[in-house]
C-alpha cells in the first residue's frame, strides 16, 4: 500500500512540488500581510503618542523619523517619574507631620486628664478637711481653682 502511494507520488512529483511551493507561498503572503498590518498599527500608535506629546513623528531636516518625538516622550516620562516621587515624598511628610501632631495631642490629652484627676483628688481631700475642721482655708480655694483649671490662689 505504501509502495503504491510512493509510485503514484513519483509520477506526480512535479504536481506535488507545485502544491508545496504554492502552500509555502500562500503562507508567506499571509505572514507578510500580517507583518504589514502590525507595522501600520505600530506606526499609527507612534503617531498618536507623538501627537499627544506635542511633537511630530515625521522626519525633520537631518533628524530621523520619530527621534524628536522619542526625546520628548522620554522627557515626559522623566517628568512623570519625578513628579510621582515628589508626590510620594510630600505625602509621606504630611503623614509624618500628622502622626507627630496626633502623638503630641495624645500626650497633651493624657497630661490634661491626669491633671484633672489629680485636681479632683485634691478637691476631695480639701473638702474632707474642710468638713472635719468646719473651716474653708486657702488650700480649699487652691483645690477649687485647680478643679476649674485656674491658677492656684496665693
Amino acid at each position: 500500500m505504501i509502495r503504491t502511494l510512493f509510485t503514484k507520488l513519483r509520477g506526480d512529483f512535479a504536481f506535488v512540488v507545485l502544491v508545496i511551493v504554492a502552500a509555502v507561498g500562500a503562507w508567506q503572503y499571509v505572514e507578510a500581510r500580517q507583518a504589514r498590518a502590525d507595522r501600520d498599527d505600530l506606526q499609527h500608535a507612534a503617531q498618536v503618542i507623538c501627537a499627544g506629546s506635542g511633537t511630530d513623528f515625521a522626519a525633520a531636516g537631518k533628524t530621523p523619523r520619530g527621534e524628536a518625538c522619542a526625546a520628548t516622550v522620554a522627557g515626559l516620562v522623566r517628568f512623570k517619574a519625578s513628579s510621582d516621587q515628589l508626590a510620594a515624598a510630600t505625602l509621606a511628610q504630611a503623614m509624618a507631620d500628622h502622626d507627630a501632631r496626633q502623638n503630641e495631642d495624645t500626650r497633651a490629652a493624657r497630661a490634661a486628664a491626669e491633671a484633672a484627676s489629680s485636681a479632683a483628688q485634691r478637691m476631695e481631700m480639701a473638702d474632707a478637711k474642710a468638713e472635719r475642721t468646719n473651716l474653708v482655708d486657702s488650700d480649699w480655694f487652691r483645690a477649687v481653682n485647680g478643679v476649674a483649671g485656674l491658677r492656684p490662689a496665693r
